[in-house]
């Protein structure tokens, strides 16, 4: 029988139950919530301290930090590509001004459709998007497919005009150590863009 050393949990109300489980199982828990590039440092500390090097953590943080302000001294132009980034269907999802997506995407040029909104990843509706009219639609893989076959987003210009955008979902989905490459991904993806 595997018995783990540390558990790693993101801090959640689903998550909750779980870690009382694991704890009253004598199992060491550490709980985490990760929503801003910040975070990462706190956290990279914690696990290092967790794992007893709180040095390599600190490194590793400040690392990740240095590549996302490298990306962000990238030439950019003008005026910030206007991007929505689809999450997740029903309800439809975006990012705010919370979330650490939309810190990568600043960095990398553009400026989130949403980010007058606090919570990490807002609702919104599809009414709302074409009112706002983005510049870029991101999403997943399968997200921009849906996206592109889904007569209802025809109503978006930027989906009309082709600028329905791919991002790596391995490299974003994650407010983690790759943080530097997702930001640096995203450039590279809105450099591409020609908005008329």
């Amino acid at each position: 029988l595997f018995r783990s050393d540390l558990v790693i949990l993101y801090e959640s109300p689903a998550n909750r139950s779980a870690t009382d489980r694991l704890r009253a199982a004598g199992i060491r828990t550490l709980v985490v919530r990760t929503d801003r590039v910040a975070d990462l440092a706190r956290i990279a500390s914690m696990l290092g301290a967790a794992i007893g090097d709180r040095a390599v953590g600190e490194r590793v943080a400040a690392g990740v930090v240095a590549t996302i302000d490298s990306v962000g001294a990238l030439p950019r132009r003008e005026r910030p590509l206007r991007a929505f980034w689809h999450i997740w269907d029903t309800p439809l999802l975006t990012i705010g001004r919370g979330s650490y997506l939309t810190e990568l995407l600043e960095a990398a040029g553009g400026r989130s459709l949403f980010d007058d909104l606090a919570a990490p990843s807002p609702q919104v509706t599809l009414e709302e998007v074409v009112r706002r009219d983005p510049d870029v639609i991101l999403a997943g893989p399968a997200g921009a497919a849906r996206i592109r076959t889904n007569p209802a987003w025809a109503a978006v210009r930027a989906v009309r005009e082709g600028r329905v955008l791919v991002v790596d979902t391995s490299l974003v989905g994650r407010p983690g150590i790759r943080m530097g490459e997702a930001a640096a991904h995203l450039h590279q993806l809105l450099d591409g863009v020609r908005v008329p």
